[in-house]
């Protein structure tokens, strides 16, 4: 059973069928006697390199009888020489059914000709009438050549794995693809990626400043989403910024792995401290991998988290040890995991075919050793503290005795005895603290440890060694004899061939589930989301109802575990779901009814007492201007949600209910359908699931 399969058996989809089974009359209920029939298409874009057929619909009002509609099809392409049809002449709509589709299979000559066409004009017959509406009488496919260049199914699909997802449109934009959209289709993958990594930070903890300063009481998280977002100025007079999507994404992949979280009573107050935590994630998320393992480590709100700031060595005397909570976080779950690993990723085993862990605890004590000596750094505020800075070092209060980290004998070091300097600089303590970030660096299992992790966090849950293996090997040399290069390793990661390989759509172990906070993130970026002031003060709106929020992971282990596998058929195909660690029948219709509140009324409005002008409202207005033309303005929801993967059955289930939607019903029938088409696809699996 694959992911979507696991995912259809949850609540949210009875929620759904049930919400659509009170919406609609029952088929039996709705023959009409004349049995008028059109034609609708589902996906009108194929292309020879891309595994997407082109889809027609053929419909009728009623379900009574089986209906043979006869059509032909014309065009500029040729049927069995440009492609394949699953019926050429005739197809029935089964007696029960309303709907019945045509799929069109490109055959990939390969040949360099214009755009072809494939038209499907229907014609009369037995037992029903034809459409007076020209559109739905005769419907055009476009079958467009292989190119080196991505097409918009490919390049939305790359952005829900690379960045947030499809972004809005512009009304002056006469097609349904979004302008990101067709921006990665412009510049090819690597192109796209060449001009992210070009782009300055976005950083987090100037709106924190200006709210500071100003005395605004501006949460995190609204720095946090203005970046997500793409605000161009993140206050008033600030300086404007190109959005940089790509690099929030891998920060906030990385702040999934080393986790601080202001759940903890030392942090829960300390903004600009926490924010600058984060942008040290942002500035190192395409530098190299042993600087963020280092900044992490010296970081005080690390320091604080998991409890080294202010840890002094042992005492034999009063009984007094070093905490050896963050020496034992370093190693698990920092760099190098908890199993000896090959280079794809798979567990190294003894003589007697037993995992080899990395640790001891003996490993752990000699590590602890090193993380003394550690407190505020300057400059101090009135309270001795400064939560931004690194942290200092007193060689007065660190262990400077001689330290064995790991086996000598293999990949260990030791670290030898350093006298006290004087005037105490700490300039000993900090050549233990390099070295020891270094023996962690160059652990063997470091390389594979890390880049499994990340391939989970963009692309898929289970990749393979192989996959993780071509990953390793760029993280070990990026070509240029550099270790852990970060920006290389994501680069291999996004355009490793398993990534780009469109066979992987319909395979049974690749993909993900998305986080809840990401797909919000999609759905408010895919229709221009914003408030009247320009700032996304969501405070804890995801965490109440997604148990998901930037800065609060409730443990060091993040939201959820990377070895997750939740009972039944992914465990026992031994895949793991880590996302699925938080979906419970609680979350997932809290999920469902956020995301309803959210279209409906702003992202925002549940959760504070605030003006308008702080409303999160969806724009929508390329939508609204489709709301007419239903099966239009699901195609372009289709492409901008799932990346154009949502299945014939559940086009036709949701563009029934919308067509429901009329003016007869509703004076504000368009916003209503659109509306009612953004929630119910966000609540399909197809949102839920990359594949």
């Amino acid at each position: 059973m694959n992911f979507i399969s696991h995912f259809r058996l949850w609540p949210v989809g009875m929620a759904v069928a049930l919400l659509l089974g009170a919406a609609l009359p029952s088929r039996a209920q709705s023959v009409d006697p004349n049995q008028v029939v059109s034609a609708i298409a589902l996906n009108d874009y194929i292309r020879e390199d891309w595994p997407a057929d082109g889809v027609v619909g053929f419909r009728r009002p009623g379900s009574t009888g089986d209906i043979a509609v006869n059509f032909t099809l014309s065009g500029t392409a040729k049927i069995n020489q440009d492609y394949t049809a699953t019926a050429t002449a005739t197809l029935t709509i089964p007696d029960g059914e309303t709907e019945a589709w045509v799929s069109f299979a490109p055959q990939g000559d390969k040949l360099p000709r214009p755009v072809e066409t494939i038209i499907v004009t229907l014609q009369p017959g037995t037992g029903y009438t034809l459409t007076t509406t020209a559109r739905q009488k005769a419907v055009t496919l476009n079958l467009y050549n292989g190119s080196t260049k991505p097409g918009p199914q490919e390049a939305a699909r790359f952005l829900i794995q690379a960045a947030f997802g499809p972004d809005s449109d512009s009304m002056a934009d006469a097609d349904i693809i979004p302008q990101n959209v067709q921006m990665v289709m412009a510049q090819g993958f690597q192109g796209w990626i060449n001009d992210q990594v070009l782009r300055p930070v976005g950083l987090q903890k100037p709106l924190i400043d200006y709210s500071f300063k100003y005395k605004k009481s501006l949460p995190k998280t609204a720095s946090w989403w203005n970046r997500v977002m793409g605000v161009p100025s993140l206050y008033p007079g600030g300086k404007t910024q190109i959005a940089d999507p790509l690099r929030q994404r891998m920060g906030f992949a990385l702040s999934e792995l080393f986790v601080v979280s202001d759940t903890v009573d030392g942090l829960s107050q300390q903004d600009q401290g926490m924010a600058s935590y984060y942008d040290m994630l942002l500035t190192g998320s395409f530098g190299n991998f042993r600087d963020v393992l280092f900044n992490v480590a010296m970081h005080p709100c690390m320091g604080i988290y998991l409890s080294h700031l202010g840890n002094v060595k042992a005492d034999p005397v009063a009984g007094t040890f070093p905490d050896e909570n963050f020496a034992r976080e370093v190693i698990q779950l920092f760099s190098v995991g908890l199993w000896e690993l090959n280079d794809d990723g798979t567990r190294k085993l003894d003589n007697g075919g037993n995992p080899i862990p990395t640790y001891t605890i003996h490993d752990i004590t000699e590590f602890a050793r090193v993380f003394t000596g550690l407190n505020f750094g300057p400059p101090l505020d009135k309270y001795g503290e400064n939560y931004v800075n690194p942290m200092s070092m007193l060689d007065a209060t660190h262990d400077l005795d001689q330290k064995t980290l790991f086996d000598p004998q293999t990949y260990g070091v030791v670290i030898p005895a350093r006298p006290q300097t004087n005037p105490d600089t700490g300039a000993s303590g900090m050549m233990d603290m390099n070295d020891t970030i270094n023996c962690l660096f160059n652990h063997p299992s470091c390389p594979p440890f890390i880049s499994r992790q990340l391939i989970m966090r963009f692309v898929t849950s289970n990749p393979s060694p192989a996959y993780i293996g071509r990953v390793t090997a760029v993280f070990k040399n990026n070509g240029h004899g550099v270790r852990g290069d970060l920006k290389a390793v994501l680069m291999a990661i996004l355009l490793d061939p398993e990534a780009r390989d469109p066979a992987m759509l319909s395979s049974t172990t690749f993909g993900k589930v998305r986080e809840p906070l990401l797909r919000t993130v999609n759905l408010a970026r895919a229709f221009n989301s914003k408030s009247a002031n320009g700032l996304y003060d969501m405070e804890s709106a995801t965490y109440d109802y997604l148990a998901q929020q930037a800065y609060s992971a409730p443990s060091v282990f993040n939201f959820f575990k990377p070895g997750y596998s939740p009972p039944g058929p992914i465990a026992d195909a031994g895949l793991v779901a880590p996302e699925l660690q938080i979906i419970n029948s609680q979350s997932a219709l809290a999920g469902a009814n956020f995301h309803y509140n959210s279209i409906t009324y702003g992202f925002n409005q549940d959760f504070f007492s605030a003006p308008s002008s702080q409303l999160i409202l969806m724009q929508g207005a390329p939508e609204l201007a489709l709301a007419d033309d239903v099966p239009a303005l699901m195609r372009r929801l289709d492409l901008v949600l799932t990346g154009g993967t949502l299945p014939p059955q559940q086009h036709q289930i949701i563009r029934e209910a919308l067509e429901y939607i009329t003016p007869g019903v509703s004076s504000d029938y368009k916003q209503e359908r659109v509306n009612m088409a953004i929630y119910l696809i966000s609540t399909a699996p197809e949102f839920s699931v990359l594949h």
